[in-house]
């Protein structure tokens, strides 16, 4: 197993039961396949006993349903044994990333386009609400990671998980102030453990910051909109949840969960993940497949079309995400949010969106060559790089709107001026490095 867990090109391994006549099952290179490895009762009696150990929580027939994680291999756990199992103990393992991922690397993956790297770096940077929603293995997570490189090192960051997934401590190691808290298990309700509810309003209590929900499933959610509402959560709040569209989100939130319309609209865009399959093929590939915002209009019983605008929607046949109307002709409603927020001109906000594409674009294609690029620790001094350059250069022209000179000749030769010195230090730190490791 530990071989298994060790393989880089192994994401997830499956042990259904009866072992001893299943072969353990793996996800390779995201092809799944059985190989020739089978174990006995013993083994999983064995393995079992270790896992009740490390976790400190209890598996029997009363709780027949274990979860952990394993920090050395970056893996996630489940057990589930008799009677919810009558043939005997099955696991399935999931590996998530030891080295956090990175815009620039989905980009590289074909996760995302350049344009939706650099839109969603905007969204990060403006404190914008978003959803990640997805099925299981769709890359919610990995997402979700890439995400948090993009909110500035200034601001604080709390999380709350029930399974520790998120980076928390290369973030940390990496320079941003982040918090971690643990919440009860969706599926063991062990009264040791904080209930996601009680977790969200200890996490509202410690102060300004950006809030981050591993994921949002149960009766924690009108908790999470309350503060949304009255800006009780800081900076922005920012989750993964389980959907495979954006109308079964809805669905989901407001009418399973009970969160009212009024409410939903505190959420300001939501992200869609999917896995495609192409042309119909048996392999999927992970892809974010729609980004969509939040309409303002007030409609009374509003179905899910109603509030929901398109910003970038997934072409499968140029396996690409494109952007919608609404941005192409510059009539996004949450880019004109975080541009009235700035005190700067929708023109130059979108602007400001195709300078950051431009930045992860020539990070994703240096990365090509020199892999450590793409990796969090060349990222992250990039991007405190670039927030550095932009803040030198609104002190230097200190304009009315607080953010330069924002007419449209002055807007484009700024922002150009910016990417220009950016460019200049990003060669001269990639020359640098070399393939060295970079050391924090």
């Amino acid at each position: 197993m530990e071989d298994l867990l060790s393989d880089i090109r192994i994401t997830d391994v499956y042990i259904n039961a009866p072992a001893d006549t299943n072969p353990v099952h793996v996800v390779l290179d995201g092809e799944e396949c059985a190989s020739n490895v089978f174990l006995s009762q013993d083994d999983l009696d064995a393995l079992v006993s270790r896992f009740r150990t490390i976790s400190g929580r209890p598996f029997g027939e009363a709780i027949p349903v274990l979860e952990l994680n394993l920090e050395a291999f970056g893996v996630r756990v489940s057990v589930i044994g008799d009677p919810l199992s009558a043939s005997g103990l099955a696991y399935a393992f999931r590996k998530h990333s030891l080295s956090p991922w990175t815009l620039p690397k989905l980009i590289n993956t074909g996760s995302i386009s350049s344009f939706a790297a650099g839109l969603l770096s905007f969204l990060m940077d403006g404190q914008a609400s978003v959803l990640v929603a997805g099925e299981v293995g769709a890359g919610k997570t990995s997402l979700l990671s890439a995400m948090l490189l993009e909110i500035p090192q200034k601001y604080r960051i709390l999380t709350i998980e029930d399974t520790h997934e998120l980076p928390i401590e290369k973030l940390q190691a990496l320079g941003w102030k982040v918090q971690g808290m643990s919440s009860q298990s969706s599926v063991l309700k062990s009264g040791a453990e904080m209930s996601p509810e009680t977790a969200l309003r200890a996490a509202l209590r410690l102060g300004n910051s950006a809030l981050v929900m591993g994921e949002v499933r149960g009766s924690e959610v009108k908790v999470l909109y309350e503060a949304m509402q009255v800006g009780k959560a800081g900076n922005s709040v920012i989750g993964t949840v389980h959907g495979s569209s954006i109308e079964n989100v809805y669905e989901r939130i407001v009418n399973t969960l009970g969160v009212p319309p009024a409410s939903f609209k505190a959420t300001d865009a939501l992200i869609i993940c999917s896995g495609i399959r192409l042309e119909g093929s048996i392999k999927k590939i992970k892809r974010v497949s729609r980004i969509a915002e939040v309409t303002s209009a007030v409609i009374e019983n509003p179905e899910p079309s109603d509030i929901f605008t398109d910003i970038m929607n997934y072409d499968a046949s140029q396996d690409c995400l494109l952007p919608g109307k609404a941005l192409e002709q510059g009539q996004s409603e949450l880019i004109g949010k975080i541009a009235r927020k700035w005190g700067i001109s929708i023109d130059r906000a979108l602007k400001s969106v195709e300078l950051r594409t431009r930045i992860k674009e020539k990070i994703a294609i240096e990365g090509t060559k020199r892999p450590f690029l793409l990796e969090a620790e060349a990222v992250s001094q990039a991007n405190n790089m670039f927030w550095l350059l932009s803040d030198s250069k609104k002190k230097s022209k200190p304009y009315e709107n607080g953010y330069g000179n924002d007419s449209e000749s002055g807007c484009g030769d700024d922002l150009e001026m910016l990417y220009r010195q950016w460019e200049i230090w990003f060669e001269n730190f990639a020359s640098k490095c070399g393939n060295k490791k970079i050391v924090i």
